[in-house]
């Protein structure tokens, strides 16, 4: 029986042919034939023959060629795929990275073995399980934890993501990678963001006396820039509550946000400071006549600096909102800049606005 659209030629060629070239050649055209195929079992019972024979060609180019064109086939026996994780790391990287027949335990056999490159080549996986990213955390190779950390669709726990905490206390590649990661639990996203802040402070001190002042200006623009459309309500109070904790709600922040057109944020921040239930904070923030914020603002006890640049800011985010047009952050951000430079108060507060409004953000939507 014919191996699906693989011809006996072709088979004969990959197996037998004289040149490493050749084989390597065939042995690629017969994956991208067989990757996708819909494979009788019988044809599925040959293929393994035919796979676990190129698996184990004394060439690594024949090989290689089996690893890449297969990596993301669901016909590649786990048997052979597992021939070729124990292989040199170029043929490994591919299956380690992609392949769907690998299971957490093949994966988990490898993290033992401490390997580097395939460390790494497991790091880069889509959908990694909390327990695969539990063993990658202790083979203690940072490069390849600062992959993981970067990899957003791999599972980690809250226990793991502390760990990476501690571990981006000690290098910054982890720890720039980690503050980039959506489920960063928001307690631990603001431990980051001092480690940040300390890091920048730690840079700085032995140039400039004016390190602290800049060090709290860079963690002021991270969180303020925390504050994410995805973020549950649930996330986003205790993102709040944890700031709190940690007297790193400023009106600084606040302001930025709200120069940023982050509403959202900037409402539950206003009602943990001014103590009223997010419900009624609701109804006072984008209140369209700006009674309510300003009182929640007086209440709050924020500067006059501050309270000016929201009220702007909830006039130019009730006036978009009302056009009906979805914005970009930075196209709010140069409304923003635009009445700013002719509001009646520029000339006070006009520098420190346009600090706050933190034009080096690239485009981003507005959250809701």
């Amino acid at each position: 029986m014919p191996l699906g659209p693989v011809s006996d030629t072709l088979i004969k060629q990959a197996v037998s042919a004289d040149t490493v070239e050749s084989r390597a050649l065939a042995t690629q055209a017969i994956g991208r034939l067989i990757r996708d195929a819909d494979l009788s079992d019988t044809q599925r019972r040959l293929s393994e023959t035919l796979f676990d024979i190129l698996s184990q060609d004394v060439c690594e180019e024949v090989r290689r060629a089996l690893a890449i064109t297969l990596r993301l086939s669901d016909n590649l026996p786990r048997e052979v795929a597992n021939r070729l994780i124990a292989d040199i790391d170029t043929i490994a990287a591919p299956i380690l990275s992609s392949s769907p027949v690998v299971t957490d335990e093949d994966l988990i056999a490898v993290l033992r073995s401490r390997a580097a490159n395939k460390v790494r080549a497991i790091a880069e996986r889509r959908g990694l399980s909390r327990q695969v990213s539990a063993e990658l955390i202790d083979t203690n190779d940072r490069p390849a934890i600062a992959v993981l950390a970067a990899n957003d669709s791999a599972l980690i726990s809250r226990n793991d993501a502390a760990r990476l905490v501690e571990l981006s206390s000690v290098d910054d590649l982890i720890l720039e990678a980690s503050l980039r990661r959506h489920d960063m639990p928001q307690d631990l996203a603001v431990r980051l963001i001092d480690l940040q802040a300390v890091s920048v402070e730690g840079a700085l001190t032995p140039h400039t006396q004016h390190a602290a002042t800049l060090t709290q200006d860079t963690a002021s623009r991270a969180k303020a820039g925390w504050a994410t459309s995805e973020w549950s309500a649930q996330a986003m109070n205790a993102y709040v509550t944890a700031m709190m904790s940690k007297r790193t709600l400023t009106e600084d922040v606040l302001a930025r946000a709200a120069g940023q057109g982050d509403w959202r944020f900037v409402q539950v921040a206003l009602a943990h400071l001014a103590q009223v239930t997010p419900a009624k904070a609701a109804m006072m923030v984008l209140d369209t006549q700006s009674y309510g914020l300003s009182a929640l603002m007086r209440r709050a006890r924020m500067g006059e600096a501050a309270q000016t640049l929201l009220l702007a800011s909830a006039d130019a985010y009730n006036a978009m909102e009302r056009s009906g047009s979805r914005v970009t952050r930075s196209r709010f951000q140069r409304t923003m800049a635009e009445r700013i430079a002719t509001h009646p108060a520029a000339d006070r507060f006009g520098e420190l606005w346009l600090d706050w409004l933190d034009e080096g953000l690239g485009p981003r939507a507005v959250p809701i």
